[in-house]
């Protein structure tokens, strides 16, 4: 079978649980970003946090963007990792229940990578990683011939918090390029950049065509400040570059073009978990269907407004809007937008 876009990342079960903002300092972790912990530790914050209701649903950032476009129409396959327990069957039958290619369990021994997620009134999110097998991705589980016919392919950030995971990205998108396949990129967080921000450097000049970011990331990566010093940076290392701006929207830009801003589309925001790996689903979806830029970031921007007004990471089954209605809607909310 042929594949429109196909990504590779971190398979994590989300385990979502609403707080207040002084618990996210009681535990000195970075609100809004994502720290790697223990099994262990986790179970100590959640035995804590046990009289509050507690979501559990599929996860990890590649595999929300993945399971996005796959709603939206696209023919979809997810490369990651995830064991033989009750998460791992749980995790495969979400992504195969609405179309996404995905192996399933392996045999492997530890449990399926975890992402506790705490929740604050303002909707932000706050994660608590345990990788689990996620960790044990390599390069022998990236089949090149799933690759050799695919519109794009999209590689997570986070993949380099570990030196097989890396490789295995890496690998991907060399394969992708030798094939002429455009290689598409998110930075993930502020924590990967600053981490990594040389071998991240290197990779983005040499192998990736599209470039996803939000404004802190950014700023990380380029040492700037200003936003638009950082995305024009940034636009001069790869040929399309979407940054994601938060309430002001987001700015799309491809070399040689004038860049294009686009608003948000306004709903209630309950949970931010999955809005960028979103707006990733929705900008590559319109990209692979020959959209314009501006098109592309508009569906970006719906998806990301769908899946901020519920809890959860996850594209809601219902978002499979008609193209046509997501682009009116905008633009009838935006009225003097050029088209």
């Amino acid at each position: 079978m042929n594949y429109d876009l196909i990504g590779i990342g971190n398979a994590l079960v989300d385990i979502e649980v609403q707080v207040d903002d002084a618990f996210i300092k009681e535990i000195s972790v970075t609100k809004g970003g994502m720290t790697l912990t223990s099994a262990v530790e986790q179970g100590k914050i959640l035995k804590t946090l046990q009289a509050k209701p507690q979501k559990l649903s599929s996860g990890g950032s590649a595999a929300n963007t993945i399971h996005g476009a796959s709603i939206l129409g696209a023919k979809s396959y997810y490369l990651g990792r995830v064991a033989n327990d009750d998460n791992g069957k749980h995790y495969t039958e979400d992504m195969q229940s609405c179309g996404v290619g995905f192996c399933g369990p392996g045999s492997d021994d530890g449990g399926t990578g975890t992402c506790v997620i705490l929740i604050t009134p303002d909707a932000e999110r706050t994660m608590l990683t345990n990788l689990g097998v996620s960790s044990l991705l390599h390069t022998d589980n990236v089949d090149a011939t799933i690759i050799q016919n695919a519109k794009a392919v999209y590689v997570e950030g986070y993949l380099w918090t570990g030196d097989e995971t890396r490789e295995a990205g890496l690998y991907m998108a060399r394969v992708a390029k030798k094939q002429g396949i455009p290689v598409a990129f998110t930075l993930s967080d502020a924590f990967v950049v600053n981490s990594f921000k040389d071998s991240l450097q290197d990779f983005i000049q040499w192998n990736v065509d599209i470039l996803f970011c939000n404004e802190v990331e950014a700023q990380a990566m380029t040492g700037e400040t200003d936003s638009r010093k950082a995305f024009d940076k940034l636009l001069a290392l790869v040929d399309t570059l979407f940054l994601t701006l938060g309430s002001k929207g987001s700015l799309a830009g491809k070399s040689g073009h004038d860049p294009v801003q686009v608003g948000t589309i306004p709903v209630e925001a309950v949970d931010t978990t999955g809005a960028g790996d979103l707006y990733a689903a929705g900008a590559l979806y319109g990209l692979i269907n020959d959209r314009s830029l501006k098109d592309s970031a508009i569906i970006g921007s719906y998806c990301a407004a769908q899946v901020v007004s519920h809890i959860g990471g996850r594209l809601p089954a219902h978002s499979h809007t008609r193209i046509e209605s997501i682009l009116t809607e905008y633009r009838n909310h935006y009225p003097h937008t050029p088209s």
